[in-house]
């Protein structure tokens, strides 16, 4: 027989600024409309920048998807969490190349950026450790950020390349790299208390239709 085809639509989940995915601080939507035929029980997960219309694609998900959903969401703030901060250093080094921020030597722009450098080193260690990414990545990302300092010190002339060129970018800019002393902690829905979007919808309605019986009373 032919085998039905994958279904190849995205869904996306987009969060309020500041608010915790999976947390009860979520500003519940109804059912987007036109979209509830166009999500079929397979759903895309790959590329998610955001979870604000993760949840309501499709009127009815099975108790699986709806996991698989949650567990997403998690990921992607996550994942969120450490591309910001390494962003905030990317724009300093950015800045530093194209003659935005000028400081003076290396000791000072090293004294600038290394603040920065090290929350988003531990940002990407405390999610290495909750899970969401695996232990080359973490380490492949925070000796991506060594790499750009390193390379915009050699391109401002205030150090020398390397002679082997094999050498930690860690070694050639002096930098220590901060320990991380976090343990895993328990995900948002394994704590007391924690409501899903889908107990914050039901919840809603059945406020909703006791307001609208008041209202007839």
């Amino acid at each position: 027989g032919v085998a039905k085809a994958a279904s190849t639509t995205s869904v996306v989940l987009v969060k309020p600024a500041g608010a915790f995915v999976g947390g009860t601080g979520h500003t519940v939507q109804g059912l987007l409309r036109g979209e509830e035929d166009a999500v079929s029980s397979g759903i895309t997960m790959r590329l998610r920048r955001t979870c604000w219309n993760l949840w309501f694609k499709k009127s009815t998900y099975k108790n699986r998807r709806k996991k698989e959903l949650r567990n997403r969401s998690y990921n992607i703030q996550m994942i969120n969490r450490y591309k910001r901060a390494m962003r905030v250093v990317t724009r300093y080094l950015k800045g530093v190349r194209n003659g935005r921020e000028n400081p003076a030597n290396f000791e000072e722009f090293m004294a600038t950026v290394k603040d920065d450098l090290d929350h988003a080193c531990l940002t990407i260690d405390e999610v290495c450790v909750q899970g969401v990414i695996k232990k080359e990545g973490a380490a492949g990302r925070k000796d991506k950020l060594c790499w750009y300092v390193r390379r915009v010190a050699i391109e401002k002339g205030w150090l020398e390349p390397p002679e082997d060129r094999f050498e930690k970018s860690m070694v050639t800019i002096g930098y220590k790299m901060p320990v991380n002393y976090k343990l895993r902690e328990p995900r948002p829905w394994q704590l007391p208390g924690w409501k899903s979007p889908y107990m914050l919808k039901r919840e809603f309605d059945e406020w909703k239709e006791s307001k609208k019986q008041e209202a007839a009373a």
